[in-house]
């Protein structure tokens, strides 16, 4: 693969370091330059990586002319970010969410579609070398047919060290969005198929200093099959528990259960326990399997005209309008029908 021009725009999450990372550990990858409208971000980061730092997207498109550019930018803010990335060329690589609402979903996917660029999201669990164990057992038929998936993912949420726009609403857009967007995508990778009905729960029992913001939720997902998937996150993990969180996939099938175990953080991914139960057979330890490429090398590959990776365009908008119907189920409190939906 020739080497590629990465740059970045916003930098209000630390998941764009993972995004600099492993473009930087493609071969012949050259970090171009980076947006910020912070100007004490820029000053930071600009001495960090030494490399040029600007003020506006244009002008960073123009001086350095990126291949690729990795977005996180404020939540609430991402869509016109995106937009204007892909309006002026550019292949866009973004840290989730995607976007906050389906107005800002609509228009990102259009702008895909006209500027004939790549859209990515960083949905890193599909390379998580233990669910990929689980799935190629599915597969495989090893497992027989999935009737269950219940997820957990608590987060530390240290509000001390969070930029201030988590603690708003429109720039934040809440927690389903923003944590259950990984685990509505791996039940999408596991069925092979889109759910058809979503209930939801969402609120704030622990932070309620912060107006507006939600600590806990939940989402109920039926299949057409009568199978179901049920994912629990939040931000309840005590500062004093030794890691970021202390995750969990439990898979039923008809075959035997799979209780996948964070190693021991959510965010050591590739590493975990793979605990097999089979219907017969005794308990026994899966090995992980990791994938092939990294989200990044298949990434620059689809943009150089590949057609299959892990993750592709339509993933990323798929799953991000699964979580948006998701947290729409939660703030009307209704069972919303997905079919001809997504």
């Amino acid at each position: 693969m020739a080497g590629i021009r990465f740059a970045v725009a916003g930098l209000k999450h630390f998941h764009i370091l993972e995004f600099i990372k492993g473009m930087k550990q493609l071969p012949g990858s050259q970090f171009t330059g980076f947006f910020d409208d912070d100007p004490q971000l820029r000053d930071y980061y600009g001495k960090e990586f030494e490399v040029p730092a600007f003020d506006s997207i244009r002008a960073l498109v123009e001086s350095m002319s990126p291949e690729v550019v990795g977005v996180a930018e404020a939540n609430g803010r991402k869509g016109p970010v995106i937009c204007e990335l892909l309006e002026r060329g550019c292949h866009v690589l973004a840290d989730k969410p995607l976007v906050t609402s389906f107005e800002h979903l609509d228009q990102v996917e259009a702008a895909a579609d006209r500027a004939s660029r790549q859209l990515g999201l960083m949905l890193l669990q599909r390379y998580h070398g233990p669910l990929r164990a689980v799935r190629s057992r599915l597969r495989s038929g090893e497992l027989g047919k999935l009737v269950s998936l219940v997820s957990v993912a608590p987060h530390k949420l240290c509000p001390e060290s969070r930029p201030k726009w988590m603690f708003e609403p429109d720039l934040y857009g809440g927690i389903l969005n923003d944590l259950a967007i990984h685990d509505v995508d791996v039940l999408r990778w596991m069925w092979g198929e889109d759910p058809v009905a979503a209930t939801a729960s969402e609120g704030c029992l622990r932070f309620t200093e912060f107006s507006g913001f939600t600590d806990h939720a939940a989402i109920f997902f039926e299949f057409a099959d009568s199978s179901t998937a049920i994912l629990r996150v939040d931000w309840l993990t005590p500062e004093t528990f030794p890691t970021h969180g202390d995750g969990r996939h439990f898979f039923e099938c008809t075959e035997g259960t799979i209780e996948v175990q964070a190693a021991p953080d959510i965010h050591q991914t590739g590493k975990g326990r793979i605990i097999f139960d089979p219907w017969d057979g005794s308990r026994h330890e899966l090995s992980p399997e990791p994938p092939a490429n990294s989200l990044y090398a298949e990434f620059v590959a689809l943009c150089r005209g590949a057609t299959e990776a892990v993750v592709v365009g339509a993933d990323a908008i798929r799953s991000t309008r699964l979580a948006l119907y998701a947290r729409e189920a939660a703030r009307t409190g209704t069972k919303i029908d997905l079919r001809g939906k997504l």
